[in-house]
């Protein structure tokens, strides 16, 4: 029993200080993210935004699609690996997930890099065909360095992949797009700067999977292989990873779907607006992802070794921890979103609704606690395609039907459908499926705290000072220490089960 407690109180310690120091690099790199989208919009305009986002669409699409799930059965299965000490098969995951994602990322990037032309000229914006070659070689690179992401979370290096993704990618890019447009707002150009940190970053999370694997020693497979969990097989490997292949597939479909459809009713400079409206939520799912990169691991290693208390424990505290850090941003965006997207430029304004919509229902999303992640570290990739699947019909059959009669209203109300019946049906599979519910009660105080700083105060200060970037500077201000004050008294409480 005193064995089992430290275990309980070092688990408590992990999930705190990892999430700790992965939300501060999700935070600098959402600032970083957020600097880019302000210069591209500033300086290059809502017409080349356009253009540039599609590519960067058509870029996050085929990267998933070729990485094909293996990602995140690699952190399953390393992980699960790593826990019952079955260190010999390390290399063989590797092997298993690296040498068909690069020979089908490499097939999709010549593919693509023949297309580009054709695709120019079917659009009728021929200077697409440059920016769509350089997507398509940097998509086999791009795909590895996913594959070794997966691998240096499944090993539990959290804070090195979070600095990794989140840090040096997002300043790299940022420092390369800044160039790009002073050497002239190309759509070109700017998918040139776009890409190229990939290739830095690659190399950087191969050099940490080499170091990683050097570190862990070749041992004989564990006698309690087995015990919790089964021998994992090549066919195994990809029949997880192929679901939830599909699924990352759908799911980045459903990320910029609206973009696209907006683009072809409304034009690029609407999708322009409409995709700086995606970037601002995209930074607060961002959290979202990383309490999944976080807890995935554990999370896998928790439900291998059969623990559900602590399965329970790690579920719990990272449903309290997305309150308390994504509800006050996206609360934020709903008050004040006029003043945010009027940094982007006058013309950016008009998604000043739809993005106060969509930060609602992210609320919603959010407040699911890592539903997503438990589908996948339970091994019911399945599942959560089916959930996708049943949210891009939504998705595409709302965005057909609402975007052409309501514009940027009917992209973000077809969206919203997509995302409540997405986590909707998680959330179900998880409390049913997997026996495993969000006590709510528990998440009272976090909500309360969260909706009454940056909601209700937020409010008043706008009441009181207009939509201006004074009253966004005094309400965040204030409420965020008052919000640390209050969470200092009660940190306590936010990690315990």
């Amino acid at each position: 029993m005193m064995a089992r407690s430290s275990i309980t109180t070092n688990q408590k310690s992990t999930v705190a200080s990892t999430s700790v120091y992965s939300f501060a690099c999700v935070i600098g790199g959402a600032i970083l993210a957020f600097g880019t989208t302000l210069l591209v919009s500033n300086i290059a305009g809502a017409t080349v935004s356009g253009l540039f986002f599609q590519v960067v669409a058509l870029f996050a699409v085929m990267t998933v699609a070729c990485v094909f799930g293996s990602d995140t059965a690699l952190v399953r299965s390393v992980s699960a690996a790593l826990a019952i000490e079955e260190h010999s098969s390390l290399w063989k995951l590797l092997r298993w997930s690296a040498i068909p994602v690069a020979a089908l990322s490499s097939m999709v990037g010549i593919t693509l890099w023949c297309l580009a032309p054709t695709i120019g000229l079917i659009t009728d914006t021929p200077q697409l065909a440059g920016a769509i070659r350089i997507a398509a070689v940097t998509v086999p690179v791009a795909a590895l360095m996913t594959v070794a992401f997966g691998f240096i979370r499944g090993t539990h290096r959290i804070i090195s992949f979070a600095l990794l993704q989140n840090v040096i990618l997002s300043l790299l890019r940022l420092l390369a797009v800044a160039v790009a447009l002073w050497a002239g707002a190309a759509v070109a150009n700017l998918s040139a700067a776009w890409a190229t940190p990939v290739a830095i970053v690659a190399i950087l999370a191969w050099v940490l999977v080499w170091r990683a694997l050097k570190v862990i020693p070749r041992s004989a497979p564990s006698p309690t292989q087995g015990i919790g969990a089964e021998a994992v097989t090549f066919r195994r490997f990809w029949a997880f990873a192929s679901a939830r292949g599909f699924a990352s597939l759908v799911e980045i479909l459903l990320e910029w779907i609206d973009v696209i459809a907006v683009a072809i009713f409304l034009g690029p400079t609407a999708a322009g607006v409409y995709g700086v409206v995606n970037r601002c939520v995209h930074l607060g799912s961002m959290l979202e992802h990383t309490a999944r990169i976080v807890t995935g691991p554990m999370l896998s290693a928790s439900l291998t070794t059969g623990d559900a208390a602590a399965t329970r424990r790690i579920f719990t505290t990272t449903a309290r921890i997305l309150l308390v850090t994504a509800w006050p941003f996206y609360l934020t965006l709903i008050v004040f979103a006029p003043v945010v997207l009027s940094w982007f430029g006058e013309e950016f304004v008009a998604g000043a609704l739809p993005l106060s919509i969509i930060s609602t229902v992210m609320m919603f999303a959010v407040s699911t606690g890592g539903v997503q992640s438990l589908l996948l570290m339970g091994g019911k990739s399945h599942w959560q395609l089916i959930n996708k699947c049943s949210a891009l019909v939504v998705a595409v059959t709302f965005n057909l039907w609402l975007v052409p009669m309501w514009g940027l209203i009917g992209a973000v109300s077809a969206w919203s459908a997509a995302v409540v019946v997405d986590y909707g049906l998680a959330t179900l599979e998880v409390a049913r499926g997997l026996r495993i519910r969000v006590a709510w009660a528990s998440m009272l105080w976090p909500a309360l705290i969260s909706t009454v700083l940056f909601g209700g105060f937020a409010l008043f200060v706008r009441m009181q000072l207009g939509a201006t970037l004074p009253a966004l500077a005094v309400s965040v201000g204030v409420a965020s220490m008052l919000a640390a004050g209050i969470g200092w008294k009660m940190r306590r409480y936010l990690v315990q089960a």
